[in-house]
C-alpha cells in the first residue's frame, strides 16, 4: 500500500518522472491525463464507463449481502451463477 501512496506502482508517471525510462506519462487508456495511481483509481473516463460501475456494483453487493446476514437472512449463492438467494 506504500508504494501506491508514494507512486511508486508501475505506472508510466513513475516510469517518466522517477526512472526516466519512458518518454510519455500520458494514460495509456485514454492518453488525457498523467497515468497516476489516482487515475487508474477514479479519473480514467475509459475505465469510468465500466470498471468504475463494476466495482461499484461488487461493492453494494457485499455490503448489502453483509447487512442482510446481520440481520438474520441466510444467503447462498447459485452454483455457476453470481446471484445469490434467500435459504
Amino acid at each position: 500500500m506504500v508504494a501506491a501512496q508514494d507512486q511508486a506502482l508501475n505506472m508510466k508517471y513513475y516510469a517518466t518522472k522517477i526512472l526516466h525510462t519512458e518518454t510519455d506519462s500520458k494514460c495509456r487508456l485514454c492518453q488525457q491525463r498523467d497515468e497516476t495511481i489516482d487515475h487508474i483509481i477514479s479519473a480514467c473516463p475509459i475505465l469510468a464507463k465500466e470498471e468504475y460501475v463494476k466495482r461499484h456494483d461488487k461493492v453494494n453487493a457485499q455490503i448489502h449481502l453483509t447487512f442482510s446476514r446481520k440481520q438474520g437472512c441466510n444467503w447462498t449463492k447459485n452454483t455457476g451463477t453470481n446471484v445469490y438467494q434467500t435459504q
